[in-house]
């Protein structure tokens, strides 16, 4: 079952990918951003599909501390740099504002305790 799902995640990646790149059809292009943020979270896919499939687990570690990486790098990209409106919260008793910025501030921790997490694997690894 485990690699079921694992070659689940890595076709969902390079459905991503190649629609993103005009192999496939651009109706495989689930998600709504720009073209350099589609490539990574269809790498990202691809590596956390590959972490799944690995029997090393010197390898699989490696390719989650990776997998980590491109998860927070998408976040960051998501919230500091997307559109306006991005994050979303449905608090009604804060202001529009404040919410919005709270919700960047919220998901600007995801991103550092990702890398950080990431830096400290892939060290631990490799050195």
């Amino acid at each position: 079952m485990e690699k079921i799902v694992a070659l689940l995640i890595v076709g969902a990646g390079i459905a991503l990918g190649g629609a993103t790149l005009g192999v496939f059809p651009r109706a495989l292009s689930f998600i709504d951003a720009s073209q350099d943020m589609r490539l990574a979270v269809a790498g990202g896919l691809i590596l956390i599909g590959l972490g799944l499939l690995a029997r090393d687990h010197r390898g699989s570690e490696i390719l989650s501390a990776l997998a980590l990486l491109a998860i927070s790098v998408g976040t960051g990209w998501f919230t500091f740099y997307g559109p306006p409106g991005v994050v979303e919260t449905r608090l009604d008793f804060i202001p529009d504002g404040v919410s919005e910025s709270l919700g960047q501030l919220m998901f600007g921790l995801g991103v550092v305790v990702c890398g950080v997490t990431a830096f400290f694997g892939l060290r631990k690894l490799l050195g």
